[in-house]
């Protein structure tokens, strides 16, 4: 097998323009870049807003307020939009909406003093009201 070097055309021997093809590279990563976080930021948007309504509507509106601010989770899992709201300090109660169709609430809670920690399913207020007495939040 012999190897054969391609012949020199006036096209081939054209210095290639480094600084034009970074600044396109460069502009085409800033693009993205833009889209991806305006992507981020509308699935924050999105996941306080499910959140807030699906608590009016498991927990009722007083309760639902009673909650307080929920804010979007810092990283979501893939095809999830997550909120959460803190109760108390080691308690968290999170929402998840996933994109296969199902939502749900989740209550995060720790020990400040031991570290023991659990993680119990939301149904409804009574649910939640058990968690929370369980979790020793009075």
């Amino acid at each position: 097998m012999t190897l054969v070097q391609p012949e020199t055309t006036a096209k081939a021997d054209a210095k290639v323009d480094l600084q034009t093809l970074l600044a396109e590279c460069t502009a085409v990563h800033a693009a993205r870049h833009a889209e991806i976080r305006a992507a981020e930021q509308q699935d924050s948007i999105d996941a306080v807003e499910y959140a807030t309504k699906a608590a009016v509507s498991v927990f009722g509106e007083t309760a639902a307020a009673a909650l307080g601010r929920w804010l979007p989770a810092d990283m979501m899992d893939e095809g999830c939009l997550q909120a959460s709201v803190v109760i108390t300090p080691g308690a968290y109660l999170t929402y998840t909406n996933s994109s296969e169709g199902g939502s749900w609430f989740t209550l995060l809670t720790s020990c400040t003093r031991c570290g023991n920690g659990s993680e119990t399913r939301i149904y409804n207020l009574l649910t939640l009201s058990e968690s929370l007495h369980k979790a020793g939040v009075r």
